[in-house]
């Protein structure tokens, strides 16, 4: 008995973009918690607070950062969850990620680069002790896996399909 295949809908195999997704979600999840709880123990505690792990991985006390990293890690975490229930849109949440991790990593560059021209170049005294590892933030290291993704699917973001009409 042959088995025709001509009109068997083809789903695309979303196994290495559900790895990439649940990884690079976790590590935003993860990170984002431990500068949330850096933050609110700096809040409640003081600023003689130390967190461990905060000075290892470069995490600062900064409470509206952590909600950027969570933001990112649940919209990777989403897309995992799409593409478990067999929903090829859910790749789709994980070019978003992408996206929007590569957004905030060149807000915090242009950040990094503006206290740099203060320290270097103007002398500015509240910068003297600045080096660039001042600025590090997880959100520019976490960037690294986003970025590699990017460059390797870059031309699956295409809108419009091969033919160049949407039908």
């Amino acid at each position: 008995m042959a088995i025709n295949t001509e009109n068997a809908s083809y789903e695309p195999d979303t196994r290495i973009p559900m790895v990439f997704s649940m990884i690079t979600g976790s590590l935003y999840i993860l990170l984002g918690l431990l500068q949330l709880l850096a933050g609110v123990a700096k809040i409640l505690m003081g600023p003689d607070v130390r967190i461990p792990l905060t000075g290892i991985l470069f995490v600062p006390a900064d409470v509206i950062g952590s909600f950027v990293l969570l933001l990112i890690g649940t919209v990777f975490i989403y897309g995992v969850m799409e593409m478990r229930s067999g929903i090829y849109e859910g790749v789709s949440y994980a070019y978003v990620g992408i996206l929007i991790a590569l957004i905030f990593a060149a807000i915090y560059m242009l950040v990094s680069t503006g206290n740099m021209l203060e320290a270097y170049l103007l002398k500015n005294k509240d910068f003297i002790d600045w080096t660039p590892l001042s600025d590090l933030r997880p959100g520019i290291y976490l960037a690294i896996l986003p970025l590699f993704a990017f460059f390797k699917w870059k031309d699956m973001f295409e809108p419009v399909p091969e033919g160049g009409l949407l039908k």
